[in-house]
């Protein structure tokens, strides 16, 4: 089963979907995490991520699946580690993001005249998500290593 995890070729066109991938995500995942990133609207912590997701009748076992997914996810996917798990974590977390954004419309707040924000960032990086769990890691990844060195036995 972990060789079909991490089976994957050696295309540089994963390494950079998956890189660009986790770049997106990890403001979100350090927000909830460290509470870093607080100039990006978010910078709360465990706790206030928690009690934000609770306030929107996520449960707490969610809430600390949406945090580790997004702060140890968007590592995976830089690194290219188990690539195919963190990407699809991630798909569910941002997708639960479109739907909770679909009332927004499709257009982000560019000109800030809407209540909220639209889906095409979601959009765009669930297509992403969607390749790296067909296609693997690609270069430079953990998971190329991993699938070289089963390879051998």
């Amino acid at each position: 089963m972990i060789k079909d995890l991490v089976q994957t070729d050696s295309s540089y066109v994963y390494l950079f979907l998956r890189v660009v991938a986790g770049v997106i995500i990890f403001p979100y995942g350090m927000q909830k995490l460290f509470g870093w990133f607080d100039d990006l609207g978010g910078g709360v912590g465990i706790h206030g991520s928690l009690e934000q997701l609770r306030r929107k009748k996520i449960p707490v076992f969610i809430g600390w699946l949406i945090i580790i997914g997004q702060s140890l996810g968007c590592l995976m996917l830089i690194l290219g580690c188990l690539t195919r798990i963190a990407a699809a974590g991630n798909l569910i977390v941002f997708t639960g993001a479109l739907i909770v954004h679909a009332p927004d419309g499709w257009a982000m707040n560019w000109l800030g005249k809407k209540k909220g924000e639209g889906v095409e960032y979601f959009v765009l990086l669930l297509s992403i998500l969607l390749v790296l769990i067909f296609k693997g890691s690609g270069a430079v990844s953990v998971d190329i290593w991993v699938a070289k060195y089963l390879a051998k036995d």
